[in-house]
């Protein structure tokens, strides 16, 4: 039982050590950052895994990562939002925040993100591409990220579910196309799929109190 409970007590300590990436895209686009070897994100619009720690596969496409020695990085991927189209970002990090730059054929041809950390819970992040976007990222709790936002487009997200009530003629309004809010709602969760090996507790030596001495005969 004493083993059991020191076994627990480790591998708790192992898994909260662990450091995992929060999600690799903004609000609305991606950056040159990938998940490392098994890291999954989840949650509602999430559904990512790093294969290696350069490379990712999940809902938003697929995207593999190069590293600089500066510390930038160089994205190239597909997205499968709005169909599978090819982008190249570059990320790297400034004084003033992470910046992050691409091009794409579409919906838009170039696109630029930047994320400025408030506080260890709060980023906030701005975005323009075809339009401009605001909002915020925060980490709810140990691996759990919330992310709020909202903007206005050129380009009516069709494919959005809530586009069939905004864009009806039910209430003799449309928002024109040029001239379209959204908003973007998000949360995720990080975590490693691959089950961490419980280290071996070395077995406890137990001294013996009394020594065990040799019964002398009784004389008589």
């Amino acid at each position: 039982m004493k083993k059991l409970i020191l076994n627990i007590i480790v591998l708790c300590n192992i898994v909260y050590g662990l450091e995992l990436k929060e999600p690799t895209w903004l609000l609305t686009i991606p950056t040159a950052d990938t998940l490392l070897k098994d890291e999954c994100n989840i949650g509602v619009f999430y559904l990512d895994l790093g294969i290696r720690p350069d490379l990712e596969i999940g809902i938003h496409g697929i995207k593999y990562s190069i590293s600089y020695q500066d510390n930038s990085k160089l994205g190239i991927g597909a997205s499968l939002i709005c169909g599978l189209y090819p982008y190249a970002v570059y990320s790297k990090n400034f004084d003033f925040g992470r910046l992050s730059i691409g091009i794409t054929p579409f919906p838009y041809f170039l696109f630029a993100g930047l994320e400025y950390k408030l506080n260890n819970e709060i980023k906030l992040i701005g975005e323009v591409h075809n339009g401009v976007v605001i909002g915020v990222r925060n980490n709810l709790a140990r691996d759990w990220y919330l992310d709020l936002g909202a903007g206005l487009t050129t380009y009516p997200y069709k494919s959005y579910f809530f586009y069939d009530y905004a864009n009806t003629d039910y209430y003799n309004y449309k928002f024109p196309t040029s001239f379209s809010p959204f908003v973007v709602i998000s949360i995720c969760y990080a975590f490693n799929i691959n089950p961490l090996p419980v280290p071996e507790v070395p077995k406890e030596v137990v001294p013996l109190d009394n020594e065990i001495k040799p019964i002398e005969p009784v004389r008589r």
